[in-house]
């Protein structure tokens, strides 16, 4: 009985202690993903006891997890895709599945939608929405250029054009960099998966690796994940997912941990690119744009998680 009402005293002054918490800081609401992490009470100064005996309680904290899709099959100039926006929708599914992302949360722009002046409206919309908690995944399958004269690389948007000035109709690399800088989340993972990604890095990205032991989730980062470098890459057979999307998607699809890096992913993708095809993925954080050391976290959600903890 005294260890009991020991207990329930100091529950009882934690659950105050949270309750007053709350009054001074309102928690942010309808958090599509939580982190948690454990903390070990030891009460046997309240019981008596001769022994510890440690309560352990489950502190919640994390934010939500959003999506931007930018897809394009069809183009008016240049030669249309066969997979881009199979491919976009199939990590999307995934992503819903099993690792908290909610619709609502998602910004999805396919074909002639992902315009320039969309894809800056979206970003002015994440940047309205961002909170130093929240996370954000950045997706592009579609066309790329590169022009070597001023070492600058682009997205094509279904509109772009071919020939002389065709580049003012592009989505410059420097742009979605400065728009990446903008941005408060605490953690962004650029994916791109076309001809020329990998001028969306500094000169020195091929030097460096993916798989750095950066996992201080509290500390921000600015991942990038190229499907090749300053090369064309494949789009795959149609009604199929591209070798870049296939790698990528199969590994989250079978991924059991419960807490999946982005340099995890990254080191995946790369070994299985390149093993396959003649591409070269460049994998890295991306440099400028403020990463400070951290990782993106996957957190497996649902049925998934349940699974994994009954195995374990």
């Amino acid at each position: 009985m005294k260890k009991i009402f020991a207990l329930f005293l100091l529950l009882s002054s934690i659950s105050w202690g949270l309750l007053a918490q709350t009054e001074i800081e309102k928690p942010k609401e309808n958090r599509a993903s939580k982190t948690s992490s454990l903390h070990n009470f030891d009460v046997s100064y309240l019981l008596g006891s001769g022994e510890a005996e440690e309560l352990d309680l489950v502190v919640s904290e994390g934010g939500k997890n959003y999506l931007m899709i930018i897809a394009i099959d069809k183009y008016k100039h240049w030669k249309s895709l066969a997979n881009a926006v199979k491919d976009a929708r199939d990590l999307k599914a995934v992503l819903k599945e099993k690792y908290g992302f909610i619709d609502e949360n998602i910004f999805e722009y396919l074909n002639e939608e992902a315009s320039p002046e969309n894809v800056r409206d979206a970003f002015e919309s994440l940047k309205a929405k961002a909170t130093p908690q929240d996370n954000l995944l950045i997706y592009y399958s579609g066309h790329g250029s590169y022009d070597p004269s001023f070492d600058l690389g682009y997205w094509i948007p279904s509109s772009g054009r071919l020939g002389g000035n065709a580049t003012s109709t592009y989505i410059p690399n420097d742009h979605i960099r400065n728009y990446i800088k903008a941005l408060d989340f605490r953690h962004i993972f650029l994916v791109a998966d076309a001809c020329f990604s990998g001028s969306l890095f500094a000169s020195d990205a091929g030097k460096r690796g993916g798989n750095e032991e950066e996992a201080k989730e509290s500390l921000k980062s600015r991942w990038g994940l190229s499907s090749g470098n300053l090369e064309e890459v494949s789009d795959g057979e149609k009604g199929k997912n591209s070798p870049f999307a296939t790698a990528l998607i199969n590994y989250l699809k079978s991924n059991l941990k419960d807490r999946l890096r982005a340099s995890e992913i990254i080191d995946y993708v790369k070994g299985q690119v390149t093993a396959n095809t003649q591409q070269t993925p460049i994998g890295s954080n991306l440099a400028g744009v403020g990463h400070e050391g951290g990782n993106f976290i996957f957190m497996l959600t649902g049925e998934a998680e349940s699974a994994e903890k009954k195995k374990k």
